[in-house]
Order: C-alpha cells, then structure tokens, then sequence
C-alpha cells in the first residue's frame, strides 16, 4: 500500500513564518516580487496577501521598485500590407498573443497603422491611402488599451489639415503609481493647413482639442525628420543641424545644436542615423556609414560621446546567405527599436540577382548579428501591462 507523499521540507515552517508576520514586514517581502505577473498570482494566495497587494501605497511603492511589465512590441508590416498592425509577445509563455488582437476596432484592423505607443496604451491612425494622397483632410485617430479591448475614436483638431503628427504625452501618476490610461490619456498633435503656420494642439481625456502655445523649439514638416523614441521622449532633427526633444510627460520642445557625431550630409529621405534606448531607458544615437554602426551615448555633461561600434560585414559573417558583395553599398535601415535594428544591405535593390531581400538585426547591447525573417516596418512600438493590476474580489482562498 502506496503511503502519503511526505511534506516539501521547509514548506510547513515557511508558511507558518509568513502567517506570523505583521502587515509591514509582509509588504517587504511581497515588494520583492520579481514580475508584475508574479504578483497577481500571489494576490491569488489569500485574502491577506491580496488586501496588501491591493493597497494604493503598496502597488506605488512596488510601480517605484520595478520597471513597467512589457507586453511586446507592435509594428506595422511591410508598405502597403493589408494584415495590419502586428503583435510580437515579449515572452509568449507569458503573454498570448491572441489577447492583445486589434480585431475589436471598428473598421478593418488592415485600414489602421500605428503611429505612436504609451504605457498600456496605442494612437492609431486610419490609413485611408486615397484620402491623404488626394489631401482632403487628416484622417481619424483611435486611442486604444489592447488588452482591454477598450478604445475612443478622435477626430483632428481642426478641418482641412494638410499634414501632421500626433503623440501620447503622460499623466501626472495617480495613487496606486499608475500614469497613463484609457481614461486619463493626453494627445499633442502638430500640424499646418497648408498656409504654412505650425500648430500644436493637446486633446486631454473627456475634453476637445485646445490650442498649445507654440515655442521657438517646435519644428516644422519641411525639413524635420523624426528620429525615434527613447527614455519616454521623441527626438527630432532640423536641416541636419538642430536636435529637438519632445519631453513625453510634460508635452514641451526643448531644442539645442546637433552632436558633431560624424553624420553626414542630411537626407530627408535616406536618413542614416535614429535615436533608440537600451535596457536602461538612457537614449542613444545610432549611425550606419560606411558599413559601420556606431552608437553614441550622452554624457553627464549633455555631451554625446561614441559608446560602441560594429563593422556590419564583419559581425554577419557566417550568417546565412552572407555575401561580401552586400556591403560594396550602404545599409538601408530597415527598423529601428528597443535595443536593436534591422538592416539591409543597398547592394540587394541594385542586383537583380539576389531576389530575396537580405535582411539582419543587429543587438544594440552585445552588437552581434543574426538574420532577420520579417519586415517589421520603419518602427516597433512597446507596449506594457496595464497598471494598476486588475485583483478580482472573488480571489478569497
């Protein structure tokens, strides 16, 4: 006869240790939960340990100790697909995929494109191509939460509008640590009506569009080419001269001469240099020439100083479908994101021979090399777990 299982060693007095704790010292050790999802299922334990993981000073004080949990990344496909915006899982044994579907948006999910991301949150804008190429007006926004399948539909600022930009700007944090949110969203939007006058307007949550006053940092459409995101701002260049800064909390330009890097001549159209961040959150500005990566770092000091750098025909090396030949031209840069970008090599439109795009990555934290199976579009778009934590009442063992 098969006897009973013996208890886990240690498990009987672990427990009751944790039942004898007071409430502070249970906070402490529950503040050291490694992973937002860690945490909810360990508000699943007990009532006890879910009215202290429910506690607005608690879930602050855990949001100032921990990095926000990453969803994934959404990026938009190839030019003119018609799939939609696409969701890549951080960990897919964490995050299904299914989950974070956009098919809950009005209109087919092929007919938006995602233009920038925040927090939980995505803007969207609606890409009726026949209509901006006519230029009878900027298309509707959706501001959407994928995870909660919930969203709000935004018309723009003003009528007749012949170009422009939109952006999530934060929210002051509200008790729990919690910043932006479906309920609580800012949206700064630059645009012209063709008289060339710059505009910016901030549309808040549960109100209209109201007229933001313009400062000398605002760039204009003209001769700007937006370089990416990074440390919760965007970054701008200006005729290859000037570096202007979008501060994502406050919605503010701030704008300051451009680091002598060793970028070279400005191409609105083949721009060969991007701003990014590492795991740090700290930006950084990436250059390819030459067939050489190079990232740059800012000082303590504001100044830009050179951090790493990669000979692109070297680090593929061994990679398959490697050609030497792939790199007699530039690389065309193909995607920029969080610690990495995708490259191709110009040489793959020149000769017809090579018909398969060559595509690779490059991890802007080790610099090493691997093919890149996909066309991710010109930029992917992080997005986070939604905070505070949904801890349902019903959790009562």
């Amino acid at each position: 006869m098969t006897g009973r299982r013996p208890p886990i060693q240690g498990f009987g007095s672990a427990r009751a240790a944790m039942d004898v704790m007071d409430d502070d010292a249970l906070c402490l050790v529950l503040e050291r939960v490694d992973s937002h999802v860690s945490l909810i299922c360990a508000a699943a334990v007990c009532k006890r340990w879910r009215r202290a993981i429910a506690d607005a000073a608690f879930l602050r004080r855990y949001r100032s100790l921990h990095a926000p949990a990453v969803a994934g990344e959404f990026h938009n496909g190839a030019w003119r697909s018609n799939e939609g915006p696409v969701f890549v899982p951080s960990s897919p044994s964490m995050v299904d995929a299914r989950h974070l579907s956009l098919d809950f948006l009005p209109n087919d999910p092929g007919a938006w494109t995602v233009v920038d991301s925040r927090g939980s949150l995505l803007l969207l804008l609606l890409l009726l191509m026949d209509m901006r190429l006519l230029g009878n007006g900027f298309p509707d926004m959706v501001i959407c939460e994928p995870l909660t399948r919930r969203f709000e539909i935004i018309s723009p600022p003003a009528e007749h509008i012949k170009e422009g930009r939109s952006f999530l700007i934060d929210v002051t944090a509200n008790e729990t640590g919690g910043g932006i949110s479906i309920s609580n969203f800012r949206v700064l939007c630059m645009f012209h009506c063709g008289d060339g006058v710059m505009h910016t307007a901030m549309l808040t949550a549960g109100s209209s569009w109201s007229e933001k006053s313009i400062c000398h940092a605002v760039p204009n459409f003209h001769s700007t080419k937006f370089l990416g995101r990074a440390g919760g701002s965007r970054y701008f260049c200006v005729e290859g001269t000037s570096l202007v800064i979008l501060d994502g909390s406050t919605g503010d330009f701030t704008s300051s001469v451009f680091p002598a890097i060793g970028v070279f001549d400005f191409d609105m159209e083949r721009c060969n240099f991007f701003v990014t961040e590492l795991r740090d959150g700290k930006p950084r500005i990436v250059t390819v020439s030459h067939c050489t990566l190079k990232v740059f770092a800012r000082l303590g000091s504001g100044e830009w100083a050179l951090e790493k750098s990669v000979l692109l025909w070297q680090s593929t090396r061994g990679l398959p479908g490697y050609n030497l030949l792939f790199f007699h031209y530039d690389q065309d840069i193909l995607t920029r994101g969080t610690g990495s970008v995708i490259l191709s090599p110009w040489s793959v439109v020149l000769c017809p021979q090579f018909a398969e795009k060559w595509r690779y990555s490059i991890n802007l934290e080790t610099m090493e090399a691997e093919r890149a199976s996909c066309d991710m579009g010109l930029m992917v778009y992080r997005c986070d777990l939604p905070w505070p934590p949904v801890l349902h009442a019903h959790l009562d063992r």
